[in-house]
């Protein structure tokens, strides 16, 4: 069982950001899963979305002044094949889900084109060969570093080869122009596509390492939202939303769970003697023991000052949960050694029973801030149930605290409360 907090939407009503998701044209194109697990593949998808869309638009624009006006050939013919290879590419990005794939299907056919055009419509001279140089900053901002290097590596080898071929006298149509001129226009063409893709390249590593630095960032401030700063344990927040998501799971499929409420005793007595040091000592301590105590699947978190909860899955009998609540109170009774000294606290248990009908109102969601009578994507449970549910356990605890034993159930189901694995008594524990 892994514990996740539901983030199917925007929490507390923020919005989400912009970006991609924005783009509702290009979300139709866009598959919902990409295959790379990059964090930029989904904003380099609608990139290339973009890239596919404005070639068509340019290609279908500019394809008239070229064939009509300056009467180049195969201009109608080489464009009509460039514009099935951008439909291809939205088809495969579509079918493959991939990125890669799709931005190379892309990349080679404008390659494919300008070189073709290039060495048809007079080599070095042509209208198509300085835009070579354009083609690893494409390649930089659709593959990345590692797919842009290579694409200039190729888009380097297309400059030169189209020197070396127009040299050699193999170009039908290229102008009369002298070998220093030409051998010019060639290096300048490629020191022009070194250059733009040394830029790309610079600007596309930082861009990966603000990218890591945010996600390392988010990493950071995910962990301080849903954990104890000082223990590590779960905080009252991430302990509230897996009590919704281990209730929702047992009021379906069973069996049924407890919610165990920790405090530890004597506590006060730690800081006042030793100090506020000490008294973190012991709450790390208590926190691994308890961690060690249940099993991995169980979660423990921290309700706050020296509280804890434990969330306990499949409970079978109310002497499994006897037997568990000993174990607990053992593990936590063991001498703590601060510095030179030993200190020992105890810890008194309340546990409460879930599901818990009396907990909650049906289908009516009674979080704060949300009108009776709403219905709740959560089914039957809800914060204010388990906020009940709490209060439940908290006065078990202190029943447990007041009858100076270790651990105290309130069964609801018998309404009786079960005091140690071997008593029962008739009535509740007293109101907190």
């Amino acid at each position: 069982m892994g514990w996740s907090v539901d983030n199917g939407g925007p929490v507390h009503g923020v919005a989400p950001s912009g970006g991609a998701a924005e783009d509702r044209w290009g979300a139709l194109l866009v598959p919902h899963e990409l295959v790379e697990q990059h964090p930029r593949s989904r904003d380099r998808a609608f990139l290339l979305v973009r890239y596919t869309v404005l070639a068509a638009v340019f290609t279908t624009l500019f394809a008239p002044y070229f064939f009509l006006y300056l009467k180049l050939p195969y201009t109608l013919s080489v464009d009509g094949l460039y514009l099935v290879s951008l439909g291809l590419t939205l088809l495969i990005l579509r079918k493959t889900r991939s990125i890669g794939l799709a931005a190379n299907w892309t990349l080679t056919c404008a390659f494919a084109a300008l070189l073709f055009q290039a060495c048809m419509l007079g080599g070095v001279s042509s209208l198509a060969y300085p835009w070579l140089a354009c083609l690893p900053v494409a390649a930089m901002l659709l593959r990345g570093v590692r797919g842009g290097a290579g694409w200039t590596l190729i888009a380097l080898a297309g400059v030169v080869g189209v020197g070396v071929v127009e040299a050699m006298g193999m170009l039908p149509d290229a102008p009369p122009i002298g070998g220093a001129a030409r051998g010019a226009t060639t290096i300048t063409i490629a020191s022009l596509t070194v250059a733009l893709s040394a830029l790309a390249w610079l600007a596309e590593s930082r861009a990966g390492e603000l990218l890591e630095d945010l996600q390392a960032q988010k990493q950071i401030f995910q962990q301080r939202a849903v954990r104890d700063w000082l223990t590590g344990l779960a905080n009252r927040s991430l302990l509230t939303e897996c009590l919704i998501q281990s209730w929702e799971r047992s009021r379906r499929h069973g069996p049924r769970g407890a919610l165990f409420f920790i405090d530890l005793n004597d506590f006060k007595l730690v800081n006042d003697a030793h100090g506020h040091a000490a008294g973190d000592r012991v709450l790390r301590e208590v926190a691994l023991r308890l961690q060690d105590t249940v099993r991995s699947s169980d979660l423990v978190g921290r309700i706050g000052g020296d509280e804890l909860a434990i969330i306990i899955e499949g409970v079978e009998s109310r002497h499994d949960v006897g037997v568990l609540a000993d174990k607990i109170s053992e593990a936590i009774e063991e001498p703590i050694e601060i510095g030179d000294t030993e200190v020992r606290v105890g810890a008194s248990i309340g546990v409460a029973f879930f599901p818990d009908k009396e907990c909650h109102f049906g289908d009516r969601v009674t979080m704060p801030g949300t009108q009776a009578g709403t219905v709740g994507a959560r089914g039957e449970v809800d914060h204010e149930a388990v906020r009940r549910l709490l209060e439940k356990a908290d006065a078990a605890m202190y029943a447990a605290k007041r009858q100076g034993l270790r651990y105290w159930v309130h069964e609801h189901v018998a309404d009786v409360t079960l005091r140690s694995s071997t008593q029962l008594v008739s009535e509740p524990p007293p109101a907190a």
